[in-house]
């Protein structure tokens, strides 16, 4: 798992330094700046609720916390066919939200410049790749034992 998440933490700052130096060339030679609104949103994805709020859009971010925070009670009770369905919407929300979150956070946020943007929403992707990789593991380790 932490050897997963550090090779996606390298692929977001890849892809980072791609949009900042694809940006550069462009000015250098006089070519079209690339859209910034091309893309996967990894912030988005991980962090979908959250990211929600961040970008203006908090009643969606509120309501999609509500399934995310009832995942946890149907897991400890043990209640399997209510947990896959109520899962199943944070998951295809943060799916396409991946998909569609660089649309949505250029309107948001204005950024017309690939660097700039790509550096907004940096923190969003390191963000959600600790909170998955490094802060639930042992959440869900440290609740296991409780119990």
């Amino acid at each position: 798992s932490i050897t997963l998440g550090v090779l996606a933490l390298y692929l977001v700052l890849l892809q980072h330094r791609r949009r900042e130096s694809a940006e550069q060339l462009a000015r250098h030679a006089g070519l079209p700046i690339a859209d910034p609104r091309a893309g996967f949103n990894a912030g988005a994805m991980l962090l979908a609720p959250f990211w929600l709020m961040g970008h203006g859009m908090l009643p969606m971010g509120l309501l999609l916390l509500v399934p995310c925070l009832v995942v946890v009670p149907l897991y400890q009770r043990g209640l399997w066919i209510p947990l896959l369905f109520v899962a199943i919407v944070p998951a295809a929300a943060a799916a396409a939200l991946g998909f569609v979150g660089n649309r949505i956070a250029v309107k948001y946020t204005g950024l017309q410049q690939p660097g700039a943007f790509s550096a907004s929403q940096l923190p969003w992707a390191i963000a959600g790749i600790t909170l998955h990789v490094f802060v639930l593991p042992w959440v869900w380790y440290a609740l296991r034992g409780v119990g």
